[in-house]
């Protein structure tokens, strides 16, 4: 298999431990955790807190998928690997869409005093809002939803890349990996010289 290869299909990664943490939370309490006396432990509490979330995650992970699979057309492998490293930053940064969505009100005020503030525009606000005082208390539970949602992309997404990685060492130990055809045309050319 090419090492470019290797970085598409490792993205599916979190796929194959969503469909392995939606069957155990299935077959251990049918999706209803609080249904047995004994609260979950933490090994089921995590899988079904995965399975749950992934409401929220899945689709922005399977956009952020489509992207990083149509961006890589054409590039090489060290770009498509750089880009993989960086994915779960990018999908940190994208759990902001369905956080300013829980509160549209609130997540335009936070977006409006943001941006007044990067232009040190933050006195305009009073005279343009009632009750401005009280704006920044509410916005900032947006804020920190985002932040909390992006810390736990972050950890939980580099847990996934180290994962890959870890297998990219041991493939590469083995030497399956194919060399590239950038690669195969230079090596070529070495021996014609």
């Amino acid at each position: 298999m090419k090492r470019k290869t290797f970085y598409h299909i490792s993205l599916s990664l979190p796929y194959i431990a969503l469909i392995i943490s939606g069957a155990l939370t299935y077959f251990a309490n049918g999706f209803d955790p609080f249904a047995s006396s004994d609260p979950p432990g933490m090994l089921m509490g995590s899988l079904f807190f995965f399975s749950i979330a992934a409401v929220i995650w899945g689709p922005l992970y399977t956009w952020m998928v489509v992207v990083l699979l149509l961006w890589g057309r054409g590039k090489s492998a060290v770009a498509v690997r750089r880009m993989y490293m960086l994915s779960p930053l990018l999908l940190a940064c994208s759990m902001g869409l369905p956080a300013l969505l829980v509160g549209i009100p609130d997540s335009g005020m936070f977006l409006l005093w943001g941006i007044l503030q990067m232009n040190n525009l933050d006195y305009v606000m009073p005279a343009v809002f009632r009750d401005y005082y009280h704006y920044p208390e509410q916005s900032f539970s947006i804020g920190m939803a985002w932040a909390f949602m992006a810390a736990l992309c972050v950890v939980i997404g580099y847990a996934f890349v180290g994962m890959a990685v870890l297998i990219e060492r041991a493939i590469q130990r083995r030497n399956l990996f194919k060399p590239e055809d950038g690669v195969k045309s230079l090596e070529s050319r070495s021996r014609l010289t």
